[in-house]
């Protein structure tokens, strides 16, 4: 399953819940309101909550671990839970778009 959406930012450290319906594996992220890069975090990296490794999708810049609170975010059964006040993903305001791919999409997807 893939679910394609937009959410907007709230510039708290307890940022925005995203509803996918899925835990997701992977999702990307691009700011519209601003330029920022496209984003994306994955299940496999650190494989566990906070996710704090992310892939720039438009540069050939590495990957990106993150420190402390500044692009965590958490992967749960029906979306994900920004943990960031980091406007690249959660600017007060901030107008973001995503598309987000299921773990499991099937019967048991929010079983873990």
């Amino acid at each position: 399953f893939t679910k394609v959406g937009s959410y907007t930012g709230n510039g708290d450290a307890n940022g925005p819940f995203v509803h996918t319906g899925f835990r997701p594996a992977w999702i990307i992220i691009k700011r519209t309101d601003a330029a920022e890069d496209w984003w994306i975090y994955d299940n496999k990296r650190n494989g566990f909550n906070p996710h704090t490794q992310i892939i720039y999708a438009n540069t050939n810049s590495a990957e990106l671990t993150g420190t402390g609170d500044n692009i965590s975010n958490d992967f749960v059964s029906n979306g994900i839970k920004f943990r960031t006040a980091n406007v690249n993903w959660n600017a007060n305001g901030g107008t973001y778009i995503y598309m987000a791919f299921a773990e499991a999409p099937f019967k048991y997807a929010n079983a873990r």
